[in-house]
Parts: C-alpha cells; structure tokens; sequence
C-alpha cells in the first residue's frame, strides 16, 4: 500500500490510443474518433488531461500514422504502436515493456475513449498499488477493468497477452487485482456515435463543460 502523499514521480501512465474506432465515424483529419469533439475539445484530450493532473508526463499509446495536437497538450509523450493493428493487448505489452524499461514502480493503464475519470479515482489507484499489486477500476457488474495500476512485479504478465480482449482475463483471474469502487458515470467509454451524443448530454447536465 502506498500512502496517498506519495510523490508519483515513479509511475508511468500509458493512455491507450492507438485502437481503430471502426465504430465511430472519424473525427479531425488523421486522429480517428479521438479526435471527435466532446464538450469543445477532443475526445482523447479528456483522458489525457487527467493523466496530466497527476503531475506526470503520460505515454499515449498511438496507431501509425495517426498524429495528435501536440500543441493543446504540451508534455504529453505519443509513442507509435506498430503492432495496433493486432489489438489492444499489444499495446499493453508495449506499456509494459516500456515501463520495465524505465524502472517504473507502478504502471498506470488508461483508456484514451473514457473521458470522465478523475484525477481523484487515478490517484487513489496509485496510492492502492504496491509493487506485487494490481488495482482495477470495479464496475458494475462487479467485473474489474480499466483504469488499472500494475505494480513492477506484475508488469511481466502483461507482456504475454495477445488480441483484442487486453487485460480482461488477468484481471479476472481469482487474487491477481484488487477491485476499486468507483462512480458508474466515470466508467463510460466512447465506443459509438451514441455514446458520444449521451456522454455529450451527460457532460452538459453536470456542468463539466463550464
């Protein structure tokens, strides 16, 4: 257990975002449904900005050939995935192998489509996480799932998925992640054009767009 004022300087936050969106008609030139507006900035800006408020600098993980406004969102680091094609897992296994890589402590894995995580929820997840730890985000149907935070010593299984299904069936598994409430509306992923249209109104009522 880490203590919640903890510097955080020995995590990396990787914001997966190098899916295809094939569900979504596309957004800015380039950018896929990341780069779809929700609430006057893109999709994708909305994960990153919370990742940001932690005070790091985080990875988001890109298909090729897709860019990203680098100027809204100075000290955001965009690493290429040349394997995206091949799904999620794959960019999961490059999280981890980065975040080995760098020494990390913990590794903070983001969905760049869920907009409407707090920087309190990613904290706690932090503060939850030792090294021999995983914490995971419990939804309501009692299934664990993204946000996530892997603690150093369970990056090694990341880096043996493969497909589509990320981290789902580790996540699963009895005793590998500890669950974390968390507000049902934070939880809320962008897959389609409907759910842009509801996460729209839902940021509208709750005042999130100022």
């Amino acid at each position: 257990m880490i203590e919640p004022d903890e510097a955080h300087d020995d995590v990396m936050v990787a914001v997966l975002g190098a899916g295809a969106g094939s569900r979504m008609a596309g957004g800015l030139p380039g950018q896929g449904k990341l780069g779809r507006a929700l609430g006057g900035q893109p999709l994708g800006a909305w994960a990153l900005s919370a990742a940001r408020g932690l005070g790091l600098r985080p990875v988001l993980i890109a298909p090729p050939g897709r860019g990203w406004p680098q100027g809204d969102l100075p000290g955001v680091e965009i690493v290429t995935n040349p394997d995206a094609a091949s799904g999620m897992a794959s960019s999961l296994v490059l999280a981890a192998r980065m975040a080995e890589n760098r020494g990390a402590a913990r590794l903070l894995v983001m969905l760049a489509d869920m907009p409407f995580v707090t920087g309190q929820t990613l904290r706690a997840l932090v503060a939850q996480t030792g090294p021999d730890e995983v914490t995971a985000c419990r939804y309501g149907d009692g299934r664990l799932g993204p946000p996530a935070c892997f603690g150093a010593r369970r990056l090694a299984a990341l880096r043996h998925l493969a497909g589509d299904t990320g981290a789902r069936h580790l996540l699963g598994q009895p005793g590998f992640a500890d669950g974390m409430a968390v507000a049902p509306g934070e939880l809320i992923d962008i897959d389609t054009d409907e759910d842009l249209r509801q996460a729209q109104t839902l940021a509208g009522s709750s005042g999130l767009f100022g």
